[in-house]
């Protein structure tokens, strides 16, 4: 394809930006398998373009949730400061996974995503406390380590995985759980792409340069429309994408 076939990434990246921004999570998960069913990129190219098109998605979000205070930043450098080893850990792991392989993980990850939607019972209103208690964000740090390698590898977002400990076991409320999740992403995606790119991985500019427009915008507008959100009709249809998807990721593994 040429820089102008690319187009149609530019309309995709807003709606993709604005479903995971309004709920919390990270765009790979859904980057990703656009990257790699629809645009036929290789894995590799697909988890440095994914994350590099993160960085941008999640900062214009992130900027959004900071000025509406929203942001838990105690919370949010505890966890960095766990992840970061985890994520670069998944970079290294990445390059060394086969095509098959990549698609049967990512695959499973995205079905796992979507079994966390289903069996989370977490709402949207914001009941709860804006801070946490850092004693608390202790015990329940291990999560950290397995979502930040997957995210390494596979440009998936640690959000998913946060969200329903930082409400049912931290006790903070929806709206700064979102922003918190958003500012991690961020960062996370910037560690992510930067592993990556040092340890050799390519990315493609013509997709990432019809994307990062799309996804500022879609980052901009996702945080706006959070408190406003249908919750169960979202649930329902992004559960339902997933799991089609998952299982397309693994058939097409073998």
């Amino acid at each position: 394809m040429s820089d102008y076939e690319y187009w149609f990434v530019f309309p995709v990246a807003i709606g993709i930006s604005t479903a995971v921004s309004s709920i919390g999570i990270g765009g790979g998960v859904l980057l990703m398998p656009f990257f790699l069913l629809v645009l036929k990129l290789s894995p590799e190219v697909a988890v440095a373009t994914s994350l590099i098109i993160q960085t941008a998605g999640m900062g214009s979000a992130t900027i959004t949730c900071v000025r509406q205070q929203r942001v838990d930043f105690r919370l949010a450098g505890f966890i960095l400061a766990v992840a970061i080893p985890g994520v670069i850990g998944g970079s290294f792991l990445a390059g060394n996974l086969k095509s098959s392989a990549m698609q049967m993980v990512l695959g499973v990850m995205v079905m796992t995503t979507a079994f966390l939607f289903v069996s989370s019972e977490q709402k949207y209103m914001d009941l709860g406390k804006p801070k946490v208690d850092m004693k608390d964000a202790y015990r329940h740090s291990w999560i950290t380590v397995p979502a930040s390698i997957a995210s390494g590898m596979l440009s998936t977002s640690m959000s998913e995985w946060l969200i329903p400990v930082m409400r049912s076991k931290l006790s903070l409320n929806m709206s700064n759980a979102i922003g918190t999740c958003l500012s991690i992403a961020f960062a996370v995606s910037c560690v992510g792409a930067i592993s990556h790119i040092l340890m050799g991985s390519h990315a493609n500019w013509a997709v990432i340069g019809w994307a990062i427009p799309g996804v500022i915008i879609g980052g901009q507008i996702g945080p706006r429309i959070t408190k406003r959100i249908n919750e169960r009709l979202l649930k329902e249809a992004f559960v339902f994408f997933l799991t089609l998807v998952g299982i397309h990721l693994v058939y097409n593994s073998y």
